[in-house]
């Protein structure tokens, strides 16, 4: 058994806990926002302070300067540092590490005034034909979603919501090339000298709300997870490329490269250097059959192991109630969500849920519930025991796509034509 302090800003490490703690280990989750502070409550154990021989994770970025503070005072740490942080908040620096390593990467410009992105958005749509990528940095970042503009006019036009919604004073905004292929996600896990070699993994997502892709961004409201080795071309032109890098911050913990695929090659758009929401709850709860709780600490430790993930595809939906994906207002606490069997409790990853009496109800927060998994030897047997249990759930409100296994399959196949047929690399 292995002692674990789980630092949260929102609660995003619930279904963490809940899994480690089902693994046998000793686990206390410490939500910094007390907006969440109730989410899991009857699900896992709190903690107010670390206790003497935690292993100390952190399930989000931003944790960056606690966590060498307790690297340097000798406790194991997983889930990043203040270089993780600077990679997920700084798209400037993150960029400049991919040059360095040699990822390509799409032309970008960084603005600092409104005006200024305007010119420039009207400069890549000029150049692309049509699509520009328009990105919020330092204080916008979290704030506004980023945005794929479809010409210049909506370009322009998002620019000026963005006016609008955050004011006047000084910007900090990426405008980027559009460039078309499949977006896919390249995950490793790093133990602060070496990859393990059986993590390597891939991740195609959907961002949009409603089915079709249409509608507001929900960071993710479903994804296909599946594992990868050390040979596969996004790993090798991607992941460990950043080796060195790695060990010179003695980074440990999960990290990804967000890419675009097409025929011409592999662009890189941003690092994920922590728990990919929702990412890593799929793979948790469909590729990861060991115990993940000896996996941490062994990574944290420095050390490596015969840890290798399930052959096949793990599938991800998204549960959610009103108002999220809008996470300007909060939810109700006490709804009541029914139909979950004790079995499911192998699948489904918990966000914004509490056990009340024996009963699962939301939690405050933004309304997202948890996500349901699936696993199966295509995609599509993966989403099908996904929604097997999604269907007969019930609580007011309840919201998630239903669409999931046809996009999914769809940009896998494209993906596949494009590495297997025709990448030039």
């Amino acid at each position: 058994m292995s002692r674990f302090l789980i630092l949260s800003e929102c609660g995003d490490g619930v279904g963490l806990a809940v899994r480690l703690k089902a693994e046998g280990h000793d686990v206390k989750l410490k939500i910094f926002d007390p907006i969440f502070e109730h989410q899991g409550s009857g699900l896992v154990d709190y903690a107010s302070e670390y206790q003497f021989g935690q292993t100390v994770i952190a399930d989000c970025t931003s944790f960056g300067s606690i966590l060498e503070s307790f690297r340097d005072a000798g406790v194991p740490i997983f889930g990043g540092g203040a270089f993780a942080d600077k990679l997920e908040t700084d798209r400037k620096f993150s960029e400049e590490i991919m040059h360095d390593v040699g990822i390509d990467t799409p032309d970008s410009v960084s603005v600092k005034s409104w005006d200024d992105a305007a010119k420039q958005a009207q400069k890549f749509a000029d150049k692309a034909g049509g699509k520009v990528v328009l990105k919020p940095e330092g204080s916008l970042s979290g704030v506004v979603p980023s945005y794929v503009a479809a010409d210049a006019e909506d370009a322009l036009s998002m620019i000026e919501q963005f006016k609008h919604e955050c004011g006047t004073h000084e910007v900090e905004l990426t405008v980027q090339e559009f460039i078309e292929g499949v977006a896919v996600s390249t995950e490793g896990w790093f133990n602060g000298e070496e990859w393990l070699p059986g993590m390597f993994n891939h991740t195609i997502e959907r961002k949009q709300f409603l089915n079709g892709d249409i509608g507001p961004s929900g960071g993710c409201t479903g994804n296909a997870v599946w594992s990868c080795d050390l040979k596969d071309p996004l790993v090798t032109e991607t992941l460990t490329k950043l080796t060195e890098v790695m060990r010179k911050h003695r980074y440990v913990g999960a990290i990804d490269v967000n890419c675009v695929v097409n025929e011409e090659g592999i662009y890189g758009l941003e690092f994920t250097p922590r728990f990919g929401y929702d990412a890593f709850p799929t793979l948790l709860y469909s590729l990861v059959d060991f115990d993940f709780g000896s996996f941490i600490d062994t990574l944290a430790r420095g050390q490596s192991g015969d840890f290798v993930l399930n052959e096949g595809f793990g599938a991800g939906v998204r549960l959610s109630l009103p108002p999220w994906p809008n996470e300007k207002f909060h939810n109700d606490a006490g709804v009541c969500i029914q139909g979950f069997k004790e079995k499911d409790k192998e699948c489904f990853y918990p966000y914004g849920v509490m056990l009340e009496d024996d009963v699962l109800k939301s939690s405050a927060g933004v309304g997202i519930v948890g996500v349901v998994n699936g696993f199966g030897d295509a995609i599509e047997e993966a989403f099908a025991q996904a929604y097997k249990i999604v269907k007969r759930l019930r609580a007011p409100g309840l919201q998630y796509r239903t669409d999931l296994a046809e996009v999914c399959l769809k940009d896998f196949k494209a993906l596949l034509k494009v590495v297997e047929g025709e990448l030039v690399l």
